[in-house]
């Protein structure tokens, strides 16, 4: 028998939520719960043998997806440790997060997911209740997203998403281009069977949010899907530009399905992209990660203010 052995056991579960509470409980999840928490649980292995071992598990927060009519919200269980001829165990350190950096974190995956556009309040006591925290994390995380421009204090102290003018769209959408196409020619190699198998699902999510003009959980599968793909370019100072944009960008989203063609076909170019990751070209899929920026740049410039608006 091996001195040490390494094991990693998961447990999956699903858990339903009607939508009238989906984005409550998904905030709820995110921000009143660390992202990692551990607790004992007793092991069949330690009572087979007559004594009292315990495994500490290991509790994440895998993956929350909306749907048309509920939330899915997956909790992946793990339980890793080093066993030896005594059954003693060490558990790795989890990692504390505070609930000032939990709500930094929520607030900015919503700018990305377009929950707040352009020029609307960001009440404290509002998003206190909605993530059920106090005002004080709440607080703390707004005045890191205003330090950061992300968000911005006008005269009268409220605090709103900058507007995005035609100009400051211009010149980021280039960008946004060359780096999003250069992450995914790069990520195209990188995809495993269970990798590919993700795309899928995902992309067959985005076409039924287009089905039912369901633009919320368009656009988190579609952030979904491109980030996806970003990840597994290698790269990850590459990934925190292209978060950095859709911070910047992530707001104006919402206007997408404003514009009938491209309601008809946004997921066009997500097909394309798959297909070309399933062939393992590179820059076929890098090509057509431009195209499918360069479509939805398209829908949004007309809903642009002018500068001169401002």
């Amino acid at each position: 028998m091996n001195d040490k052995v390494d094991r990693e056991i998961h447990f999956i579960a699903q858990l339903d939520f009607d939508r009238a509470i989906a984005t409550r409980i998904k905030s709820w999840l995110i921000i009143k719960h660390p992202v990692d928490f551990s607790f004992v649980l007793p092991t069949q292995a330690g009572k087979a043998e007559g004594g009292k071992s315990t495994h500490m598990l290991h509790f994440s927060i895998y993956h929350i997806s909306n749907s048309v009519n509920d939330i899915y919200v997956y909790l992946v269980l793990k339980c890793a440790m080093r066993c030896d001829e005594k059954g003693s165990r060490r558990m790795k350190k989890i990692e504390h997060h505070s609930l000032s950096d939990r709500a930094y974190q929520a607030l900015k995956d919503s700018l990305q997911e377009g929950v707040f556009p352009p020029m609307q309040p960001l009440v404290i006591r509002t998003l206190a209740n909605e993530y059920g925290i106090s005002a004080t994390p709440i607080r703390e995380a707004l005045q890191r997203l205003v330090a950061e421009r992300l968000l911005i204090v006008l005269p009268n102290r409220s605090i709103v998403v900058p507007r995005m003018t035609r100009s400051l769209f211009l010149n980021i959408m280039p960008i946004r281009v060359s780096l999003e196409g250069l992450a995914a020619r790069l990520a195209a190699p990188n995809f495993s069977g269970k990798d590919i198998e993700k795309l899928e699902k995902l992309v067959e999510r985005v076409a039924n949010s287009t089905k039912t003009y369901d633009a919320q959980t368009y656009l988190l599968h579609n952030r979904e899907f491109h980030f996806a793909i970003y990840e597994k370019s290698g790269n990850p100072e590459l990934l925190q530009l292209i978060d950095d944009l859709w911070l910047k960008v992530g707001p104006v989203f919402t206007g997408l399905f404003d514009d009938t063609y491209f309601r008809d076909h946004a997921n066009d170019e997500h097909q394309n992209i798959l297909r070309a990751i399933k062939a393992g070209d590179g820059e076929a899929t890098e090509r057509f990660m431009r195209q499918d920026i360069d479509i939805a740049a398209k829908a949004l410039l007309p809903l642009m203010p002018d500068d001169s608006t401002e």
